[in-house]
């Protein structure tokens, strides 16, 4: 399964290819993605398309450099969205707090739950979305709404969703360097900036301090959009006393 690399896709990328990998590897069942159907957009305002005319002097670069260093200092912030269109959209619901994780993707109607937490990951999904996975059906009962522990060496598909994670990509793009030119518009009667990448996606900056990352667009057949927000708020993120290891069990 093939990562994407934008802001919002680097999220649900590596979650979805770090199940596909259990699947594989702990399962023994396919590592084709479940079918999906269109899921909802994510709950906000467009931005105005009268854009005023920018005075910002810094390049595309240091302005998104600037809001990973924000995201960075507030510890922890809540990203949700969409990644995808049509048959390949997934929505997503995730609190990145340090180097812990947690919340969930969708991917047409099945839900998954995911957790990161000291350095392990886990995941929780229904019958229907292991079987739809290509899990084998004398496993689908044992894995029924069971947190299970992802395997170390399919773990570094996850690694990637982070908080830091996703400084890195705001720094350091994966999908075409950032244009120098930055603009200025409002999004949800916010002053922004807005830099673009190569290819034609955009970050939204906070034009104040302190300048957050607020979201991420891109058009096309890999539409995305994913919203940035409550920066520096806390949730108690715990590992489940449950989990199911696959490794215990031979898998």
């Amino acid at each position: 399964m093939r990562i994407e690399h934008r802001l919002g896709t680097r999220l649900a990328g590596g979650l979805t290819a770090g199940l596909a990998a259990l699947l594989l590897a702990g399962c023994g069942g396919s590592d084709e993605a479940p079918a999906a159907a269109a899921t909802s957009s994510a709950a906000s305002s467009a931005p105005s398309s009268s854009a005023a005319p920018s005075s910002e002097s810094r390049t595309g670069s240091e302005v998104a450099a600037a809001a990973a260093d924000a995201l960075e200092q507030a510890g922890s912030a809540h990203a949700s969205g969409t990644v995808g269109t049509g048959a390949e959209a997934q929505s997503l619901d995730l609190q990145l707090q340090g180097e812990d994780v947690s919340g969930s993707i969708t991917i047409g109607d099945q839900t998954v739950q995911v957790l990161s937490v000291g350095g392990v990951s886990y995941l929780q999904a229904g019958a229907d979305f292991w079987t739809s996975s290509g899990a084998p059906a004398e496993a689908v009962a044992m894995l029924d709404g069971r947190w299970v522990v992802v395997p170390a060496e399919q773990a570094a598909d996850f690694a990637e969703v982070t908080l830091a994670g996703l400084a890195e990509e705001l720094r350091n793009p994966s999908d075409g360097a950032y244009q120098d030119e930055v603009r200025t518009e409002q999004l949800d009667g916010q002053d922004v900036l807005v830099v673009t990448q190569e290819g034609g996606n955009e970050v939204y900056v906070a034009a104040g301090d302190p300048q957050y990352p607020l979201r991420t667009t891109t058009t096309g057949a890999d539409a995305e959009s994913v919203t940035i927000d409550g920066f520096g708020e806390t949730v108690e993120i715990v590992a489940p006393t449950d989990a199911l290891d696959l490794s215990d069990l031979g898998a």
